[in-house]
């Protein structure tokens, strides 16, 4: 973990030395700038299609021959810029993406075309039953604006961007002061901080925006959206979960959320879901916590006649688990599998600067998993269960599913 200094900002800047293979990763990551904060609905996703389109029609052929890759992508709460190459044209490399931070392609030809390809995609999603039933789910549970449209906006707001809005975006959003970075491979410490400055040069300092925090509904829903098209039920469902990233016994919370639903086979979950009942191929219940906001997410799917019967087992799952909570077998085969799973996190280099950006992020030390894991190890049942019961928020379960009645 270090910082870069450039024109008196500091930037986070986590860095890996790696010399098993000739290469370089970077990671650009501009925070408070996703969906979260777009002016118009999809307004993010929508400049990080523009940064995909290079600074002219020649761009990604020239990294191409050079075997440079790099894409642009936006989520809810910010924007990422990947790039990776072969070490011998980090030079090249440096100053491609040097040029398309500070002049991206705002051209009234390329914006038409983004639209176009943005609403054809958006008219193929509307028979995506999962991406329907996400998209309902997060509009019942959060009582704002920003979730009342998916991170690509919908029909009406992708016509109204204009390259006004992605200009006003770019100078909001694309600065000095709300990056972080990764970066790893085949150089020192000194040749990845130059190389890193090569790029941003042409940054501007920038304003710190405040991050968002948003609180799910404590009201218990059952969103329906019949679709006569659909021959399964496509359910998901959400629950709060009052947590933070820094509290001290937030482990416990991962290893019960792991048992009741994450773990896949041997779930409480899945094991009443699919294996006693055969209800379902699949389900889930995950832990699902950002910056914004932290709640309980799951997803099955059954036949159209079984959702109801579906749905209420969930519902019998979450209050017989925050009742009785879980017992010794149950616990010690959650250890067994996160520790043994462990080495697959850490074994390559891109998966290392992830999870480092993933601790520094929210604001944890890095080295946190590991000794998070010393915490698993040692958790005691009764400490557990305790846990568990005091979480009965778990029980307030919003669902939202695609089906046919008929």
């Amino acid at each position: 973990m270090q910082y870069l200094e450039i024109k008196k900002i500091k930037i986070p800047f986590i860095f890996e030395e790696n010399r098993d293979f000739p290469i370089i990763i970077l990671k650009l990551i501009f925070k408070n700038c996703g969906r979260s904060f777009d002016e118009v609905a999809g307004l993010a996703r929508m400049f990080a299609k523009l940064l995909n389109e290079g600074v002219d029609d020649k761009f990604f052929k020239n990294l191409e021959f050079k075997a440079i890759n790099l894409d642009a992508n936006s989520g809810f709460e910010n924007l990422e810029i990947n790039l990776s190459l072969l070490k011998e044209h980090k030079n090249a490399a440096a100053k491609a993406l040097c040029d398309l931070l500070k002049n991206p392609r705002f051209e009234e030809k390329i914006l038409k075309r983004i639209k176009l390809n943005s609403l054809g995609e958006l008219a193929s999603k509307n028979s995506d039953f999962d991406y329907l039933a996400k998209n309902l789910l997060n509009s019942k549970i959060f009582d704002y604006k920003e979730f009342q449209s998916p991170n690509d906006g919908d029909e009406q707001s992708i016509h109204s961007i204009s390259l006004n809005h992605l200009k006003n975006f770019h100078k909001k959003h694309i600065h000095l002061n709300n990056l972080i970075i990764t970066l790893g491979g085949d150089l020192s410490l000194n040749e990845g901080k130059n190389f890193v400055l090569k790029i941003l040069e042409g940054l501007d300092k920038g304003k710190t925006l405040a991050d968002k925090t948003y609180h799910l509904n404590s009201k218990n829903q059952d969103e329906i959206l019949i679709r006569k098209e659909s021959e399964q039920a496509y359910i998901y469902f959400a629950a709060p979960f009052f947590a933070n990233f820094k509290d001290e016994d937030l482990h416990l919370g991962k290893i019960a959320l792991f048992i009741l639903g994450q773990g896949g086979f041997g779930s409480r979950i899945m094991e009443e879901i699919r294996v006693k009942r055969g209800l379902a191929y699949s389900a889930y219940a995950m832990l699902d916590m950002t910056l914004s906001y932290k709640r309980i997410f799951g997803y099955l799917q059954t036949k159209n006649e079984n959702a109801n019967e579906a749905k209420n087992l969930i519902r019998e799952i979450f209050k017989d688990f925050i009742q009785k909570g879980v017992d010794e077998t149950s616990l010690n085969q959650a250890k067994n599998f996160i520790i043994g799973n462990t080495p697959l996190r850490y074994e390559s280099l891109s998966k290392r600067l992830a999870l480092s950006l993933s601790e520094y992020y929210q604001g944890l030390p890095l080295g946190h998993y590991k000794k998070e894991l010393e915490k698993i190890q040692k958790i005691e049942l009764k400490a557990l269960n305790a846990y568990i019961k005091n979480h009965k928020e778990l029980l307030n379960l919003t669902f939202a599913s695609i089906q046919n009645e008929g």
